[in-house]
Parts: C-alpha cells; sequence; structure tokens
C-alpha cells in the first residue's frame, strides 16, 4: 500500500467546518485521491487500497452531504490517467488507468480501481449489492 495517512472522516469534519464557518458555501471537491508510489506498473492491482480509499472517501462525502446538509455540488478523483506531478514527475502513479509514458502512443490500460468508480458512477452505490 502506498505510504500515506487515509482519514476518510477528515473530509467530512472538513465539509462540516465549511459549512458552519462560512454559510454552506457550494464547494466543489477536485484533486481527492492516492498515490500507487508507481509500484503497480506489472499488475495493475490497486484494488486494495486504491477502492478501498474511493469507497472510505466518497462514503464520508455523502455522509456529509446528506446527515450534515453540506452543500456538495461537485466532486473528482486525483486523476483519471498516472501524469505529470509537480514535486514527483512521472515516478507517482495517481491515476485511474495506467500510462505507459515508454510507449509512442502513451498507452492506457484500466487499473483494477476504475472498474469500481466506473460502477459507482453507474449505480451510484459504493458496494457491490445495493439495496433498492
Amino acid at each position: 500500500m502506498a505510504n500515506a495517512l487515509i482519514t476518510p472522516f477528515g473530509m467530512r469534519k472538513t465539509l462540516k467546518w465549511i459549512k458552519d464557518t462560512y454559510n454552506n458555501p457550494p464547494v466543489i471537491i477536485t484533486e481527492n485521491g492516492i498515490t500507487d508510489n508507481g509500484t503497480l506498473e506489472a499488475n495493475l492491482d490497486d484494488s486494495s487500497f486504491r477502492t478501498y480509499y474511493i469507497q472510505n472517501y466518497l462514503s464520508n462525502l455523502r455522509d456529509a452531504m446528506v446527515e450534515d446538509e453540506v452543500n456538495v455540488v461537485g466532486y473528482t478523483l486525483w486523476s483519471l490517467m498516472d501524469n505529470f506531478e509537480w514535486t514527483r514527475g512521472y515516478t507517482e502513479k495517481f491515476g485511474l488507468y495506467q500510462v505507459d509514458f515508454s510507449s509512442e502512443n502513451r498507452t492506457r490500460t484500466p487499473k483494477q480501481s476504475a472498474s469500481y468508480y466506473k460502477n459507482v458512477i453507474k449505480t451510484r452505490c459504493l458496494v457491490d449489492t445495493c439495496e433498492e
């Protein structure tokens, strides 16, 4: 797993603080994600940590919106594809899709987390089986 402090409850607490402090402004969350430190180039299996990360952060985001009535109007992951990061170059990977920077075509291959996130978008459900 990537070396990162994962604190999904912190997102909810921060959003609630923004709501209470600034009279519940519209909030757009951009670039929420976790790096795989470039270690998954060979197997693309990031499901054990990135799927966990996405599921738990979105669960806390949902709680902030529903239970705390925070005015979140947008959310994006960081990032759809592996890219150049200013402080780390191409060494850390944040994307749902691996980009082969050695390839002339910059071949893109979905990581396992891409499948999970695609299902979240399609079903609006964070778990495998949703209740109606």
